[in-house]
């Protein structure tokens, strides 16, 4: 990623299957921890994130306050103020690359096919079917829809994201036609983390990009390349309440990290596993929990496998865990 890192938009707090929604725990009490109590989406209203403009009539243009990108206002194929001309079009991934290419529309020309992190970014975490704001991206079909990111270990795949939940996944470039919606915005790469020891046996990974700073070892681990102990795999509840009471290098404000912030450490240039190996050293090519419940059905929650993937699962089955702290 290249840009400012967005919160969830799940605002709701859940059990781990019993009850489903819950109000939202204090510090101390079980399920504390979780997505909805951190974030950018607690201090401010749903409707601050995104800016809709109209102005070019019959081609709106999404800004995203947050991240600063700017979005087709309709998928591909559609078109109207409110995106109810015309019909939403599937493509190839080659052809969703030249058609974002070639697109003027709202007044602009620089479009490009967003990656998987641009795609990522407008995920709505809070909702499903789809799992997006559909106030500003109206008539979104509960469908794939491609980025530009190639999958590292099988080149003729590409990631695409499912609006129907959210989920991050990969299909044949050309044997499978999604929907598309392009993005504009700046694409400038900078040198990403910076790991330090300040603190003997527990390092922390310091995030330029998104301005987090991670436990430097996989929850279990310890040293200085984290070659001490053995990796433990916890339930949602446990990962929450581990992450919560966690002191590591010198602070103790760590948190379990969201799914956007979990899934924003995938490299997609690698893969088993698909993560900055200098950066984070003895990394399992595993399933780790994030602090985000799974919408659609709350006693999931999402994960992301460091394989090269993301999805969801029962909170009572066991992942590993990696917390984090916001940066100053």
């Amino acid at each position: 990623p290249h840009f400012p890192i967005p919160d969830t938009n799940q605002r709701l707090c859940y059990d781990d299957g019993t009850l489903g929604e819950i109000v939202c725990p204090a510090s101390g009490e079980p399920y504390f921890g979780q997505d909805a109590q951190y974030g950018w989406d607690v201090t401010h209203s749903a409707d601050l994130r995104f800016t809709r403009n109209t102005s070019v009539a019959n081609y709106p243009v999404v800004t995203d306050n947050v991240t600063t990108l700017m979005w087709q206002g309709c998928a591909a194929g559609l078109t109207g103020d409110a995106c109810t001309t015309g019909t939403a079009s599937t493509h190839t991934w080659e052809q969703a690359l030249a058609y974002c290419d070639s697109l003027s529309w709202g007044g602009y020309t620089d479009w490009h096919l967003p990656d998987s992190y641009e795609l990522d970014s407008i995920v709505d975490e809070g909702r499903y079917h789809p799992a997006i704001d559909v106030t500003v991206f109206p008539v979104t079909p509960s469908s794939y829809f491609w980025s530009s990111s190639s999958l590292a270990n099988i080149e003729i795949f590409a990631w695409h994201v499912y609006f129907e939940s959210g989920r991050a996944t990969s299909s044949d470039k050309e044997e499978t036609d999604y929907y598309v919606r392009c993005v504009r915005g700046e694409q400038a790469g900078i040198a990403r983390f910076t790991r330090s020891i300040a603190t003997a046996n527990q390092p922390v990974v310091t995030d330029a990009v998104t301005n987090l700073v991670w436990q430097g070892c996989t929850a279990g681990l310890t040293g200085d390349a984290c070659a001490t102990g053995t990796a433990a795999a916890y339930t949602w509840t446990e990962a929450l309440a581990y992450c919560e009471a966690l002191t590591w290098g010198g602070v103790s404000d760590w948190r379990l990290p969201n799914k956007k912030e979990l899934y924003w450490l995938i490299d997609n240039s690698r893969y088993n596993p698909a993560i900055d190996v200098d950066a984070f050293p003895a990394t399992p090519s595993a399933g780790f929990w994030s602090s985000s419940s799974y919408a659609y059905y709350s006693p999931h929650a999402w994960y992301v496998h460091f394989s090269n993937s993301a999805s969801n699962f029962d909170k009572t089955y066991t992942w590993y865990a990696r917390c984090v702290r916001d940066g100053s």
